[in-house]
């Protein structure tokens, strides 16, 4: 009987988690007089003006022994859900980015998810807001285990490019901090807004 019991509670709760969570409100990232409301619980934040379809696709930068090439994909209604102890559960959805990334350097493949269909959106994203000229986000460096903030930048050219902008002060370390006292660069992924061609 107890086993039984455990068991109804584990298929509720399974079954709780996998429901949808209502939206209680819709807010769009193209209006900047909303941006203070996309973090609203309960909110959807929509592209409403389809500001991500630019930045989609395959880009690579390849220079100085440096393989990157970087896939940045729609994503709708992402959920980011937060929860403190002591209170009530926030959530909210946002139409945003989602980056995987090869890094092959001096022929050396050091990570690649590609090709991968289980991602993790909350570490690699960006999410373009208003009349900014650039999306803005986070992604997760696998080889140094560090998550950056990062820009990208969509220039006017031809053919098409953009500048991956890795950050070098917002930054967090995951690993223990001695793991960083090895004398080498804190990113592996290349920083100081590096320039990158659509390959596809």
């Amino acid at each position: 009987m107890k086993t039984y019991i455990i068991m109804l509670l584990l298929m509720m709760c399974q079954n709780l988690a996998s429901q949808e969570l209502p939206v209680l409100s819709t807010t769009s990232l193209y209006n900047e007089e909303q941006q203070f409301d996309h973090i609203d619980s309960c909110n959807y934040a929509k592209d409403t003006h389809n500001e991500r379809d630019q930045y989609v696709g395959l880009w690579q930068y390849n220079q100085n022994g440096i393989l990157f090439i970087l896939k940045i994909e729609k994503m709708d209604k992402m959920i980011n859900k937060r929860k403190f102890p002591g209170f009530q559960a926030h959530y909210n959805y946002f139409d945003r980015l989602v980056l995987r990334y090869r890094l092959v350097k001096n022929n050396v493949l050091l990570f690649d998810n590609l090709n991968e269909s289980d991602i993790d959106p909350i570490a690699n994203y960006a999410t373009k807001h208003g009349s900014n000229n650039y999306a803005s986000g986070r992604i997760w460096d696998r080889t140094r285990n560090v998550r950056g903030s990062h820009t990208i930048t969509r220039l006017n050219t031809n053919p098409a490019k953009i500048i991956f902008n890795l950050e070098r002060f917002d930054y967090t370390k995951v690993n223990d901090s001695s793991f960083y006292q090895d004398r080498q660069p804190l990113f592996s992924i290349p920083q100081g807004g590096i320039e990158m061609v659509k390959i596809d």
